[in-house]
Order: C-alpha cells, then sequence, then structure tokens
C-alpha cells in the first residue's frame, strides 16, 4: 500500500521518527527509575552509616534521606551511559520480539533509521545534560560538601591559594601549621620556604624555618633549619618531620570535581594552574564533559549488536546478563585509560577519549558490516 501512495511514503519517516523517540523514552524513563532507586537507597544507607556517630539530635533519619536526595543526581547522571546501555537493550529487544522491524522493512525503510534515530536523540539529550542538567547537580554537590564537612572530621586541611600550600594536621593534642611557596612543574618533592608552627593544647611550642624541604613521601626533611620557641631562636643542621600526608596525592587529586560545571570548569582551571598546580582532575572532568554525547551516542549503537545484529532472540535474563558484562568491561577499560594518563603513559585527555574513540569505532564498523 505505502508503494502506491507517494503521499504515506512522505510522512512515513516522520511519524516512524516520533514513535521511535516515544519508544525510547519510555524505555529510558523505566531504566532511570530503577537506577535512580538503587543509587537513592545505597546512598541513603551510606550516609546512615557516616553519621550514626556523629550529633544530629533530631529527624536523623529524614535528614540523611534528605542528603541523599542532595547527591543522588550527580550520581544518577555519572550513571548516564549504563541508563542509556539498558534502554537501548530494552528498546529494541521490544523490537525484534514484537518483529516491528519487518513491518518497518515492508514499509521501505532502512534498519538504520531505527538505529539513527534514537542515537542521535542521546547525542542530544547529552548535550543537554552537560548544558543545563549538570550546572545544576554541580550546585547540588557543593551543597552536599558544604553540609558533610560540618560533620567531618577536620584534623587535617589542604589549602592552595596565591600565597602557596597551607596544611593543618593534628596528631592528638599537637597541631602542625605547615607553608611552603607555591608549587613549580608539579614538583611535589622539594618545597621552598617552609615554615612549621607547633601548637600544644592549642598554645604555642615552637615554630621551625628553612629555606626548603625535601619530601619522600610522608618524611619531610628541612635542610639548615632555624628554631624558634618563646625562649631562643638557633639554627639546627636539620628537622625530620613525620607528616600524614602525601603530598603527591595532589598531582591526582584535589578537588571534587562534580561541584564544577561546564561553564565554571574552565576558570577554576586557570585559577589552579595560576598557583602551580596542574589541575589532572578538572581535565578529566573537562572531556568527560565534552566525551558524553558521544558516549551515549555509541552506547544504543552497542545495544544494537546483540539485540537488532543477532541471529537469535535470548530471554530476559541473558540480556540482563549482556549488559551488565558490558558495563563492567566498559567501567574497566575507562578507569584503566584514565589510570595511564594520571601516570603520564599516555595523554590525560586522550585517556579519557579513548574508550569512547573504541566503542564508537568497534560499533560502527560491525553495524557497517552486518548491513553489508
Amino acid at each position: 500500500m505505502s508503494q502506491n501512495n507517494p503521499s504515506l511514503n512522505r510522512y512515513m519517516p516522520k511519524v516512524l521518527t516520533k514513535y521511535l523517540i516515544k519508544e525510547f523514552t519510555i524505555s529510558l524513563l523505566i531504566f532511570l527509575l530503577i537506577f535512580s532507586s538503587i543509587i537513592i537507597f545505597s546512598t541513603y544507607l551510606e550516609e546512615i552509616v557516616f553519621f550514626k556517630n556523629k550529633e544530629i539530635v533530631d529527624n536523623f533519619f529524614i535528614k540523611t534521606f534528605v542528603l541523599s536526595l542532595i547527591k543522588s543526581p550527580t550520581l544518577i547522571l555519572n550513571f548516564s551511559p549504563f541508563i542509556f546501555l539498558f534502554s537501548g537493550i530494552f528498546f529494541y529487544v521490544k523490537f525484534v520480539r514484537k518483529n516491528e522491524i519487518t513491518s518497518i522493512n515492508l514499509s521501505g525503510i532502512s534498519n538504520n533509521l531505527v538505529i539513527i534515530v534514537p542515537g542521535l536523540y542521546s547525542f542530544i539529550l547529552g548535550v543537554i545534560f552537560v548544558l543545563c542538567i549538570y550546572p545544576l547537580t554541580s550546585e547540588l554537590s557543593k551543597q552536599y560538601e558544604s553540609f558533610k564537612k560540618k560533620y567531618s572530621e577536620n584534623d587535617n586541611l589542604i589549602i592552595m591559594s596565591d600565597n602557596g600550600i597551607w596544611i593543618k594536621e593534628k596528631k592528638n593534642e599537637t597541631v602542625f601549621i605547615i607553608r611552603t611557596d607555591k608549587v613549580t612543574n608539579e614538583n611535589f618533592s622539594t618545597l621552598k620556604n617552609p615554615s612549621i608552627v607547633i601548637f600544644e593544647n592549642y598554645k604555642f611550642k615552637y615554630r621551625i624555618d628553612g629555606d626548603n624541604v625535601k619530601i619522600n613521601k610522608n618524611n619531610w626533611i628541612i635542610q639548615n633549619a632555624k628554631y624558634s620557641d618563646i625562649n631562643e631562636t638557633k639554627t639546627i643542621t636539620s628537622y625530620n618531620y613525620k607528616s600524614k600526608i602525601d603530598l603527591e596525592r595532589l598531582k591526582y587529586f584535589f578537588n571534587n570535581s562534580d561541584v564544577f560545571s561546564i561553564w565554571n570548569i574552565l576558570n577554576e582551571l586557570d585559577e589552579m594552574r595560576k598557583r602551580g598546580y596542574y589541575g589532572q582532575e578538572l581535565i578529566i572532568k573537562l572531556n568527560k564533559y565534552l566525551s558524553l554525547p558521544f558516549l551515549l551516542f555509541s552506547m544504543v549503537f552497542l545495544s544494537t549488536l546483540f539485540t537488532l545484529n543477532s541471529a537469535k532472540i535470548y530471554n530476559n535474563f541473558i540480556y540482563i546478563f549482556l549488559g551488565v558484562l558490558v558495563g563492567i568491561f566498559m567501567y574497566f577499560l575507562s578507569d584503566l585509560s584514565i589510570a595511564l594518563g594520571k601516570s603520564g603513559k599516555v595523554p590525560i585527555i586522550f585517556s579519557v577519549w579513548f574508550p569512547v574513540i573504541l566503542i564508537m569505532t568497534f560499533t560502527t564498523y560491525s553495524l557497517l558490516k552486518n548491513n553489508d
């Protein structure tokens, strides 16, 4: 009938596109609800464990639940590639089992439309997430961090400012306030102009100053140090300070990158570099933002490999198992790639994009091969 009716042929792709978007949206909402429920529940348990020994007198369970609701949107977005993967599997399994692909082929429309429309729709949603949704969740993350700090142990504190690195470290009743100049060229093994002020029971005890300090993991050695207390000032050969803080970790983590959105992350990165810090975590987060639409797009393509392009229809358990297997593989691939980037074995930007490029290349090649 469609071959004899040009008007119907003309409007068929438009009608089918709307239908595909509607059905894929339903699949997304189903798995968004599933993942959200799991994430909120697990986060709620985590907050209960954290706050059980804290001084929250009134409405303990309500406050912890509200806190889990504030934290969960960020986690849900971070799991969005897996949500789109399972949604794609569920969406295409319905198509295969209802034999709708045959009906589409009989209407003269290529199978590619069934793949490309959800893929492009996912790409557009990815752009919306990055530009509009992530800025909202980053503000929620700031609120979460602010609230959590009130109840976190504040014995150790690290601040990087224009005046250098400031460290507060507490050992029993003794508090050490440490200051050094800004880091140069990511070199955390030698810092210039260190000073350590020691307080015991909130009373000044003594102070150590020097020209530089050599740091080997948790061992700080100040050469030609100057010792000062309320009674005297003298020069000592060296001063050895054992810290609980490994400054090398600053190369890999300084800020919670979830509190930055695509709109302010570049400014924050620029500020960090002025202070002598390269900002690996922010570079990783920025490129995760940029690559997200492509990753969501590739998730839809990936879901077709064992649904539309499979010669066999499996039961639901097998599809769930395949989805979990692919999700685990993706997680470890991304984690391994970023770890190589942090260690300097591959460029840090490439380490974020490599899994996305690999999945897109593999799925596109497989689809083109199947079409041939």
